[in-house]
């Protein structure tokens, strides 16, 4: 009687295990099963973008835990604006010497946007240069843009420089980019994984490229707004000091003459064909008068010759 009742007891043991077993084994399916429906698994750490020129990363950045909060980092993006006077003669001198120095610095430090120059050396020269370059490098080269100008008898006449914050746009569209390649990686996988009819297929394909062309996109944005916070820009415009007698002041007198002279000249041609269409029947005028005079003349002789013989 005892022996059976020690078995019961086994038994009851060995099912109340399997039914913990299998209550775990049932549990882990579930929750792989949501898992996979829900994607990857969200870190709890707090990823502070690290920024280029502007940017500071915060003290303790990438070490922050669960809970811990963490201040973002400002991305700004500045341009700087300087306006030179110099000589006519010697602008052109220090405006290619500018940009000499930012080509020999290289891509990686400086990059020439833009450069144009117009009017006349000797009257009102006018340049601008557009660079945009390392920020160090560039504090650098704003120095000994103002000494090239102090020692081509020049001088800087204003300055300016203006700050744009990029930070929200930047976070903004790396969450959208952190989103869609995730969303890329998702139809990878379905398409790997998963069998379904060429349909399905056909129209998988067409959202994976949608979204790829979205994300290369928004790559091409952001790589734009990081280089305008690592890279800050300049903008130089040359402009020639005022003369005593510039070359330029006589020239009103210059084009009056010349436009009398055009005037003289035009009233000439106009008498010129005046007279060569009039000529011709002046003549002809001329030569019936004559010929109306003489035969005249005649009648008046004959008529008097016959009065005495009468």
């Amino acid at each position: 009687m005892n022996k059976q009742a020690l078995m019961l007891v086994i038994v009851l043991l060995s099912a109340g295990c399997g039914s913990n077993k299998a209550s775990v084994a049932g549990g882990a399916g579930i929750a792989s099963e949501a898992s996979a429906l829900m994607g990857p698994a969200q870190s709890n750490a707090f990823t502070v973008p690290l920024g280029g020129g502007g940017g500071r990363a915060p003290t303790g950045a990438g070490r922050a835990g669960p809970g811990v909060a963490v201040d973002p980092v400002s991305y700004l993006a500045y341009a700087y604006g300087m306006r030179l006077e110099l000589p006519g003669d010697r602008l052109i001198g220090v405006m290619d010497g500018h940009a000499a120095a930012c080509r020999d610095a290289g891509l990686r430090v400086c990059q020439l946007e833009g450069s144009r120059r117009d009017g006349d050396p000797l009257d009102a020269l006018h340049g601008e240069l557009s660079v945009r370059a390392e920020p160090q490098w560039l504090q650098r080269f704003m120095k000994s843009v103002q000494s090239d100008t102090i020692g081509a008898a020049g001088r800087v006449t204003s300055q300016s420089t203006t700050t744009e914050d990029l930070t929200r746009e930047i976070v903004d569209t790396e969450a959208t980019l952190r989103a869609k390649r995730t969303l890329r990686d998702r139809l990878q996988q379905l398409l790997a994984t998963r069998p379904g009819s060429l349909t399905d297929l056909l129209s998988a394909e067409r959202e994976l490229a949608r979204v790829q062309g979205e994300i290369d996109s928004t790559e091409s944005n952001l790589t734009g707004m990081r280089t305008r916070v690592a890279m800050s820009a300049l903008t130089i415009e040359y402009g020639s000091s005022a003369r005593g007698v510039a070359s330029g002041t006589f020239g009103p007198l210059r084009y009056a003459v010349a436009e009398f002279i055009v005037a003289a000249v035009e009233s000439t041609a106009t008498l010129v064909t005046v007279v060569g269409a009039v000529l011709p029947w002046v003549v002809v005028g001329t030569m019936a008068v004559w010929l109306l005079i003489r035969r005249r003349r005649r009648a008046r002789r004959a008529t008097s010759l016959e009065s005495p013989a009468r």
